[in-house]
């Protein structure tokens, strides 16, 4: 019996023998991952470090953006002068709109400009009075409305005449007003560019013939 319990006595420290060893392995791999742990908290706090920037780069910052400015300032002077060219353009431009205007609307002949289709865009007060009508509401209106219904065509050639050749056209023909007063008139075109306005247009001149044909005819 002694020696049964001896035997067992050994076996039971061989196994004691054999635990603790594997508990050992399972420690050892255990700790490089504490290890891995500790060093990225350590990079973490660690501040990135700014390279020191030299005195010749300052200087070269400061060198582009002098140039800057200047190019800047260069711009800015090239367009104010570019301000100055265009008010004095526009300046002129209207001194000559008011011109044209006082010559147009004050004239003793009754003057049309019309568009190539034949519409009256501005009329002067002569204009108005021949026809009896507010030239307010003559614009926007055909001229040949009040053209005698058998000459409107010679009308019609005589417009389309002036905008395809731009060479001043003339015609007879007969115009009446609101009235129904009939006019014997001599029409006198020209094509011109108005540089306020976007299209071309016509001058028309109506010189009264009614006088003098009848003087002829007695």
């Amino acid at each position: 019996m002694k020696s049964i319990k001896k035997v067992s006595k050994r076996g039971k420290s061989a196994n004691v023998l054999n635990k603790p060893k594997t508990s050992a392995k399972l420690s050892v791999k255990a700790k490089p991952k504490r290890k891995t742990a500790v060093k990225a908290k350590t990079k973490a706090a660690i501040p990135n470090v700014v390279k020191p920037v030299t005195g010749k780069q300052l200087s070269d910052k400061v060198d582009d953006i002098q140039k800057l400015v200047h190019l800047l300032q260069v711009h800015q002077i090239e367009l104010e002068h570019q301000n100055q060219e265009l008010r004095l353009a526009q300046e002129e431009l209207e001194l000559s709109r008011n011109q044209y205007v006082n010559l147009f609307d004050f004239s003793p002949l009754p003057y049309f400009a019309l568009n190539i289709d034949g519409v009256i865009k501005e009329v002067n007060l002569s204009g108005a009075k021949m026809l009896g009508t507010d030239r307010n509401r003559l614009v926007g209106k055909q001229l040949v409305s009040f053209i005698m219904p058998g000459e409107r065509e010679i009308f019609n050639s005589f417009v389309a005449s002036n905008f395809k050749t731009q060479v001043k056209g003339t015609c007879e023909l007969r115009v009446f007003n609101k009235d129904k007063r009939t006019y014997n008139v001599r029409l006198e075109g020209q094509t011109f560019e108005d540089p306020m306005q976007s299209d071309q247009r016509c001058l028309v001149a109506i010189i009264n013939l009614t006088e003098f044909k009848n003087q002829s005819s007695c």
